[in-house]
């Protein structure tokens, strides 16, 4: 599994895409994925005060969080396990595949009250990303459900549903349930991906504070300040 892991990693650019099926696929044919590449047409990367404009400020959330924004001086991934399917790495993390950002923003918020967290990772590179998107969306069906064998060799099982986020462009919003090695319930994590030319804001949230309406409230919220930064 770590070598097959390994081959895609190298693969991947952005993540990978079922291409076939938008050009010779039947229903029910077993089509195998391809890469998928981001379109080569420069774009101009955020600045550090553009970046730190579009990320979440503490007043964004309920009373009792702390946190705040800082630059982020090492945007790149660790070890993040084995995958089956090997394409779900790219499904769970794929800005890991995209090289390290020219422009790098963090975010970290905690409740004081309740137990929950949300990370927000405000990325920006001088390409367009804009197939991010559309690639998510393709694998979803694949990575509805999937394991993840961590570095410590426990075995999880995730189960992911899409949510709808109307009237918001360039969003990729899922909500993850898993159950940890001795089948006991994990709270369901929250993750979401929003697109702006080059930029991708990547934003995590966990713990009891959070339901799909209070993540995707959070997830509207966070790009309206990205659309905010990026506006002429």
């Amino acid at each position: 599994m770590r070598s097959v892991l390994g081959r895609v990693m190298r693969r991947l650019v952005v993540v990978v895409v079922f291409a076939v099926a938008a050009c010779s696929g039947q229903p029910g044919d077993d089509i195998d994925p391809v890469v998928g590449t981001p379109s080569t047409k420069p774009v101009v990367p955020l600045s550090m005060a553009q970046a730190t404009k579009a990320a979440l400020l503490v007043r964004d959330f309920p009373k009792g969080w702390d946190g705040g924004v800082a630059a982020d001086p090492k945007p790149t991934p660790g070890y993040r396990g084995e995958y089956d399917a090997p394409e779900c790495l790219a499904f769970r993390h794929p800005t890991d595949l995209l090289g390290t950002p020219t422009t790098a923003v963090r975010g970290q918020y905690f409740s004081r009250e309740k137990f929950s967290s949300v990370t927000e990772l405000v990325w920006s590179w001088p390409t367009r990303l804009d197939s991010l998107i559309p690639d998510l969306t393709a694998l979803l069906p694949k990575c509805s459900r999937y394991t993840m064998i961590s570095n410590d060799k426990a075995k999880y099982t995730f189960t992911a549903t899409r949510l709808a986020l109307p009237g918001v462009a360039g969003v990729f919003a899922v909500r993850s349930k898993s159950s940890d090695p001795d089948g006991e319930a994990i709270p369901d994590e929250y993750s979401a991906y929003i697109v702006r030319g080059g930029t991708v804001i990547d934003l995590s949230a966990s713990g009891e504070s959070f339901t799909d309406t209070t993540f995707t409230q959070l997830v509207t919220m966070a790009a309206a300040r990205l659309d905010a930064a990026v506006s002429p």
